[in-house]
């Protein structure tokens, strides 16, 4: 069995109503100032409906920016980094509150974690298969997703760069603020202590360390700074 079969034999239940997306939705473009090429454009459009949750939307747009400052560096194929970035988290909009709670909590569950990555798996091959998606390119993108979170070991550079950028979203000046109450681990009066661990601990590639230590230099600059402007 495959992973996008997997998935499917894992979420069925997921899909009872609603359907998976549709193409005249229109959600604001806000966070959307990427160079995207038109076909990825047209993915991110596709997802959007299930980014509107848990503040999804900005998280994708900061890893989707992350991947593409790695892909500068370090390589990596973009028609596979990218989707994977833009569609790791769609299905989180399908996953009741009382489910996502174990998941998101500090050292979540490990089996409702494979939860959101499966029903995203399947979320994002639908959507990939709407497009007309390269069928050589899917099945990587659809292994990256299914274990984006859930996985230790990363199966290739592209890999990297989704894991990567997923954790480097955290030090983003615009969704710092958001993921302590998202519920994934730092209490807020420790969040720079909680990301100064993740420098050291949470990263593949050692561009990634160097970026978020660079980040992480900004948002105490910046928290200095509002403290004294106090």
């Amino acid at each position: 069995m495959n992973s996008s079969q997997s998935a499917k034999a894992h979420c069925a239940w997921a899909f009872a109503d609603a359907p998976i997306f549709e193409r005249k939705i229109r959600i604001s473009t806000q966070y959307m100032p990427l160079p995207l090429t038109n076909e990825e454009k047209e993915i991110f459009q596709l997802a959007r409906p299930h980014l509107q949750v848990m503040s999804n939307e900005l998280h994708t747009v900061e890893v989707v920016g992350f991947c593409l400052r790695l892909m500068q560096s370090v390589g990596g194929d973009r028609h596979i980094v990218i989707p994977a970035a833009i569609l790791h988290d769609t299905g989180w909009a399908k996953i009741p509150e009382k489910v996502s709670q174990k998941i998101r909590i500090p050292d979540g569950e490990k089996e409702s974690i494979k939860v959101h990555e499966e029903i995203s798996a399947l979320i994002a091959e639908l959507i990939l298969r709407d497009v007309n998606y390269d069928r050589a390119y899917i099945d990587e993108i659809i292994a990256i997703i299914i274990g984006h979170d859930s996985r230790r070991q990363p199966l290739s550079l592209n890999d990297k760069i989704v894991k990567d950028g997923d954790k480097l979203s955290r030090f983003s000046k615009r969704f710092l603020p958001i993921w302590p109450q998202w519920g994934d681990g730092a209490e807020a009066k420790d969040l720079f202590g909680a990301l100064s661990h993740g420098v050291k601990n949470w990263f593949f590639l050692s561009d990634s360390r160097k970026m978020a230590t660079h980040e992480l230099r900004h948002r105490m600059a910046e928290s200095r700074s509002r403290l004294e402007n106090l």
